[in-house]
């Protein structure tokens, strides 16, 4: 009989065991529920189907702007590259003028020293040509120079007064460089003296007579 008792009081124990348990759960489900419940935010008020309507029209405009500021961007980027692309076609084309320029002042400095050379040569050319003429000039005026005329003899006799006295002067040359010719006038051969007449044709004192 002690044995029947301690098996029911053992299985008593065990049940209310079990119960407390059981109880002890659900109060402890049941705080922490009320816990989440003050923790979680407030619900939402509910919403009309006109203000959805509202917002979703507001957000279609919205929507519109946006793809017209995006078209208005894809055009200035568009102008912007085209614009990039004539700055780097300019930049060439300055590159290629830059390289023909430096060129053509190559050519023009060579062409220059040239011309300096040739000046050069062609005024050591005309020193020389003109030393030359000068030269010959000299020359020219000293060949053209006329000999002195020869004087007659003191001896020889005067020529009388009918005779036509020669020339007192000698032409000169006109310039140094046109040759004229010199013009000697021979005197005039002196009448033969007569036994009769003195050296003016005059009779000579004394004589009658021819020899």
């Amino acid at each position: 009989m002690n044995s029947t008792v301690k098996v029911v009081a053992r299985r008593a124990a065990v049940t209310v065991g079990v119960v407390g348990s059981l109880g002890l759960g659900a109060a402890a489900i049941d705080g922490a529920a009320q816990w989440t419940a003050s923790a979680a935010p407030p619900q939402a008020p509910p919403v009309s189907a006109e203000s959805l309507a509202a917002k979703l029209a507001d957000e279609q405009t919205r929507g519109t702007d946006l793809e017209a500021r995006l078209q208005a961007a894809i055009a200035q980027t568009s102008q912007l590259q085209a614009a990039l692309d004539a700055a780097n076609g300019r930049i060439a084309a300055d590159d290629s003028t830059a390289k023909t320029l430096r060129a053509q002042v190559a050519a023009s400095q060579r062409r220059l020293a040239g011309l300096n050379q040739q000046a050069a040569s062609a005024s050591v050319a005309l020193q020389v040509a003109a030393a030359r003429q000068a030269a010959a000039l000299a020359r020219q005026a000293a060949l053209a120079r006329p000999a002195a005329t020869p004087r007659p003899p003191a001896a020889t006799p005067q020529p009388t007064a009918a005779t036509p006295q020669p020339t007192a002067a000698t032409p000169q040359p006109a310039a140094a460089t046109v040759t004229t010719p010199v013009v000697t006038v021979a005197p005039t051969p002196a009448p033969t003296a007569h036994a009769t007449t003195g050296a003016s044709g005059t009779p000579a004192p004394g004589g009658g007579k021819d020899d």
